[in-house]
């Protein structure tokens, strides 16, 4: 018996003796290759390699769209499904920066970490505090607020608005309570969309930049977006030399006033809505007009370009071609338009636009009601003037502004009667431009010389010589620089309405079949029917 115990007594000696040398041999192994302890795991974040960011135990970290000021504000049964990250002793990964973490102390006096300014938080998909698999990414868009934790170049915001007049405003941008779903760049910092352009055209920014602190235009990029993000909606414009973000067409700013991440005061500036933030319910910006009209303080409303550079009439054009040849067209270069796009509310019509092909066979024109439209090159070298500018209205009284809405205009043509023969302003034979007034569309205006100052000795009382020499009438709103507005009126025949010019009584010829037709110098001979323009007497 005490052999035996002796026996056990060695044998576990023995054993002692082992396990107390591999003791020994681990311990003189270096530290690292243990695990680290796990209450030290949470300590750590890392990216995953789907590029997220995961703590040390590889579990998935969010962000909240609703904390884009830098606050948390996931209160109440959130904050249950929510569990919020933080570490006193953040260690970070490969391919992250130190710098881009920080620390906020909530309501309740606990601490949670943040990256790039958003407060982080964990995932308890049942609301118990525990949390998703590792590895799982179950929060990934959840109400289309919650979103992997990224260094986003683009994020989500989902709070107030509220305008730089202190109103609080909802997404229709009249005042009143509610959250709106916005686009940020990934520092929170709101973006915005100007009402007043049009797809990849930045109508605001200055030349010079010297309006970019109101509104700064915006260059960041979009390699790395949220989910709930397409990537496919961005482009990017050049203003002035500078490189702009676009969405869905629509060039981004910033708002100047904008202090803090999380504001949203442009909303209301300089009135609600002409400065909308962009979201996913932004509609595609409208393409930029290729005509427009552009209100002139001299002129009212004309036609321009996109650009806002003026447009003019050629009173030789009254026949609808161009005779702007040689040197002409070196100071007035022709406008043409493929594609005629106009603003949204504008009262320009398709119908008014048509296109002709120069003599050369190739240069293409467009013309609005007819008439060949133009660009005005006051140095002769083709620079044409500047947007805004109207230099070229009354050159040589034969070049005017173009407008919509003129109720006459001016032609330069020669005069060729009904019998085929020329005739001169005096109504004899003869090679020569005369000038004349003509209805919007090229279509001549006569009087006749056995009528009297308001009266009208032509027309039957049953308007059966009408289609001979019908009676004209349209109201005055607008004429050319070279007209009188206040030589024209207007006289009551037979239940009709007549306009007269200086007293006289205004008639068409109803055998004037094409614009530009001056056929009735000759009928029923030369000078009883004279055209009309500033040379006629007025009516006895």
């Amino acid at each position: 018996m005490i052999n035996t115990m002796k026996m056990m007594t060695n044998k576990l000696s023995g054993l002692t003796f082992l396990f107390l040398l591999i003791g020994l041999l681990f311990t003189g192994c270096k530290e690292n290759v243990l695990p680290p302890a796990p209450e030290d795991l949470s300590s750590e974040i890392n990216l995953s390699s789907a590029g997220f960011l995961v703590d040390g135990n590889n579990q998935t970290l969010y962000i909240f769209s609703n904390d884009v000021a830098g606050a948390n504000t996931c209160e109440g049964g959130c904050a249950a499904k929510w569990p919020v990250y933080y570490s006193e002793n953040l260690s970070v990964g490969a391919g992250l920066e130190s710098t881009d973490f920080a620390e906020i102390t909530l309501a309740d006096g606990d601490k949670q970490s943040t990256y790039n300014g958003w407060p982080i938080y964990y995932f308890s998909p049942n609301g118990d505090g525990t949390l998703e698999d590792a590895g799982a990414t179950s929060g990934e868009g959840v109400g289309g607020v919650w979103f992997v934790a990224k260094k986003y170049d683009l994020m989500i915001a989902n709070t107030q608005l509220v305008g730089a007049d202190g109103v609080n405003y909802t997404s229709e941008y009249v005042a009143g309570d509610g959250s709106t779903m916005y686009y940020t760049d990934g520092k929170g910092n709101t973006l915005y969309t100007f009402s007043k352009d049009f797809k990849d055209t930045n109508n605001f920014t200055a030349a010079d930049f010297s309006n970019d602190a109101v509104w700064p235009i915006y260059n960041g990029e979009v390699n790395v977006l949220p989910s709930a993000m397409n990537t496919a909606d961005f482009g990017t414009i050049t203003v002035y030399g500078q490189t702009q973000l676009t969405y869905k067409g629509w060039p981004l700013y910033y708002f100047g006033q904008d202090a803090a991440r999380g504001d949203n005061k442009g909303v209301s500036f300089p009135a609600p809505g002409v400065w909308p933030i962009a979201n996913a319910n932004t509609e595609m910006a409208a393409d930029a007009p290729t005509v427009k009209l552009v209100e002139d303080a001299d002129f009212g409303s004309i036609i321009a370009d996109a650009n806002g550079v003026s447009l003019y009439f050629f009173t030789k054009d009254v026949n609808g071609t161009n005779h702007c040849t040689g040197g002409c067209e070196n100071v007035w270069p022709v406008f043409y338009t493929e594609t005629l796009i106009f603003e949204e509310g504008s009262n320009l019509s398709m119908d008014d636009f048509a296109t002709i092909t120069l003599s050369d066979g190739m240069t293409k024109q467009s013309t609005y009601k007819g008439w060949p439209l133009y660009y005005y090159s006051p140095t002769a070298d083709g620079t044409v003037e500047a947007a805004g500018e109207t230099a070229g209205d009354g050159v040589n009284n034969v070049w005017y502004i173009a407008k919509p809405n003129y109720s006459l205009m001016i032609a330069d043509a020669q005069l060729v009667g009904a019998d085929d023969k020329n005739y001169v302003s005096d109504y004899t034979e003869g090679e020569g431009v005369t000038k004349y007034f003509v209805d919007a569309e090229g279509r001549t205006l006569y009087i006749f010389t056995n009528d009297a100052k308001d009266t009208n000795n032509f027309t039957a009382a049953d308007f059966s010589n009408d289609g001979v020499w019908p009676i004209y009438y349209t109201s005055i709103t607008d004429v050319p620089s070279g007209m009188n507005a206040v030589d024209f009126g207007e006289i009551d025949v037979h239940g009709r309405m007549q306009l007269t010019f200086k007293g006289w009584p205004v008639y068409y010829f109803g055998s004037d079949v094409a614009r530009g037709d001056n056929k009735g110098v000759s009928v029923p001979t030369p000078g009883v029917w004279p055209i009309i323009n500033n040379d006629t007497p007025a009516a006895n």
